[in-house]
This record gives C-alpha cells, sequence and structure tokens, in this order.
C-alpha cells in the first residue's frame, strides 16, 4: 500500500468528489480515478458508493478512512522527527485526560518550549482508552491517564493530584444548594459518567446500584446533556465553567491516581528525553514546595 495513494484516498473522501480532490491534488481526474480504482483492486473490495452527486464511503471505506488518518499522522510525525535525533527539536504528542492536576505538565512545557524553541508539543484531549490506543499505535509518545495501577508495559511518573470526584447540576436542581454531596445521593439520580472502560468502578468500587443514561469523552458534551435534563454528570472539579451549571464535591470518596506514561522497550528519541527530564524537574520543586508548606 502506497502512502501517496492513501493521501489521495483520505483527499477524495473529504471532498466527497474525485474532480474536486484531483483539483486539490493537483493531478488528473483520469490518473486519480485509476489509483482509487487499483487500491479497491488491492483490497479486493470497493471504498467508495458511487451516486451522480456525491462520493459516499462503504463500510469498508470507513474503517480505511479511520486507519489511514492515523497511518498518515504517524508518518507526518516520523517524517517531522528523522533526522532531528542528535538535536531537542521536533514534535511530541501527548493523549490527555481533562484534569485541574496539569499544572505541573504545564510548567514543564513552558519550561521545554523556553529551553527548546524548535519543540512543538502537541496535545489531544482523551480518556484512558484513546491514550492506550495511541500509545499503542505509535500515534502519542506520552499519555496522561488516572488509574490505580498501569499496566506492565508502560513506564510511569507519578503526578500530584488536587482534583476531587464531584457531580455537575443544573443550578436549579434539588442539590444545588448543597456544598457536599454523599455516593448515596448520586445514586438517586441518573449518571452521566466518562466513557473510559473502568470509569464506573473507579467511582464506585463495588456499589452496582448507579443508573447510568448517557457516557462522554468531554466533558463539555457532559454539561450540555446536564442542561438538558438528562442526568446529573460524574467528573472532577475545576474543569467545566459554566453559569448555569453548579459543581458539588462528592465527600469520602478517593480520587485515583495520575500517571504520566509512555511505552516500555522503546528507543526514546532526545526530545522525548528531555520532556521526561523537565517532568522530573518540576516534580522535585513541586516536592520541595510541599515540604516547606509542612
Amino acid at each position: 500500500m502506497d502512502i501517496r495513494v492513501l493521501n489521495y484516498f483520505v483527499t477524495i473522501a473529504q471532498e466527497g468528489s474525485i474532480t474536486r480532490a484531483a483539483e486539490k491534488l493537483g493531478i488528473t481526474q483520469p490518473t486519480l480515478s485509476r489509483q482509487i480504482k487499483d487500491l479497491e483492486e488491492e483490497f479486493g473490495t470497493l471504498l467508495f458508493k458511487r451516486s451522480s452527486r456525491q462520493l459516499q464511503l462503504t463500510d469498508d471505506g470507513q474503517y480505511l478512512y479511520n486507519r489511514a488518518l492515523e497511518i498518515l499522522s504517524l508518518v507526518q510525525k516520523t517524517e517531522e522527527n528523522l533526522g532531528k535525533q542528535g538535536d531537542i527539536t521536533g514534535e511530541i504528542y501527548i493523549g490527555a485526560a481533562e484534569s485541574s492536576s496539569l499544572q505541573l505538565i504545564a510548567r514543564a512545557s513552558e519550561s521545554m518550549t523556553a529551553l527548546y524553541p524548535q519543540v512543538r508539543l502537541h496535545f489531544r484531549s482523551g480518556n484512558a482508552d484513546d491514550v492506550y490506543e495511541g500509545l499503542n499505535q505509535g500515534t502519542l509518545d506520552f499519555g496522561i491517564v488516572f488509574g490505580t495501577q498501569i499496566p506492565q508495559k508502560y513506564q510511569h511518573l507519578e503526578l500530584p493530584r488536587k482534583d476531587r470526584w464531584s457531580i455537575i447540576v443544573p443550578k436549579n436542581h434539588k442539590l444545588a444548594k448543597r456544598k457536599k454531596v454523599s455516593v448515596s445521593d448520586t445514586l438517586a439520580y441518573p449518571l452521566i459518567i466518562s466513557s473510559q472502560t473502568d470509569s464506573k468502578h473507579l467511582i464506585f468500587q463495588e456499589l452496582d446500584q448507579a443508573i447510568i443514561v448517557a457516557t462522554y469523552n468531554l466533558l463539555y458534551n457532559a454539561g450540555l446533556l446536564v442542561k438538558a435534563d438528562v442526568g446529573i454528570a460524574l467528573a472532577f472539579d475545576g474543569i467545566l465553567h459554566d453559569p448555569d451549571l453548579v459543581t458539588i464535591p462528592i465527600e469520602n470518596l478517593e480520587v485515583s491516581k495520575l500517571f504520566l506514561i509512555w511505552k516500555k522497550n522503546r528507543k526514546q528519541s532526545p526530545i522525548e528525553r528531555a520532556f521526561i527530564e523537565e517532568v522530573q524537574v518540576q516534580l522535585e520543586e513541586d516536592s520541595k514546595q510541599t515540604a516547606n508548606i509542612d
């Protein structure tokens, strides 16, 4: 499979037309049509549904499109970093959970870009499932996830936590005036929780009474569901700021740990090692400040 042809395929899928795609790519329409026909013959399946209006992806075409975006992203990342192994320059891709505890990573990022102006940091929001998938596929260099333990195939640094589990309710909700709520209070209402595979276990441990009506990937979307009275959202505090919503801490609920993770047994580039070093510096500074306060 030729990367160039894969890019042709993605362009056609995005444009919905071979004519427009050919213009964008700067090649002739017959050449582009022949390349896609050859690609379909290579895979032994139709990738597009032909109609008079526009091209639409088949199920196989949609699958290839999703994978093609990942492959092209990985190729671009490799090309950007290739040949720069001796210099602290290039791109770092970080998948991160939504958390107000990422200030330490933000400080490390500021220090990193100040020391190495040619470095570019790309953050991708997502839950642990998204992060693990990106690390396994090579589209992410680092991940920031919540959990009680990290799988053996990843190295990790534990980060300081400042989040609290909370509920998010409309400002006219029965619980809106409460300073704190209990787990049993939350179980009386339909819940909207993170789509992370183990999120219910992380929140409720052995409790099975939860009525889960929806899941979310980004908290902004959960906020829209809360305002529409779909349910109340379970999330960390300090992330969503909306005048129509109220965030209330859940008392006596342990908060899972936060980790910076990366794959083991993988030779790291100088830029990746430098980022880990900057995070470690910030961890040491944070530890000193905590000790001085105590």
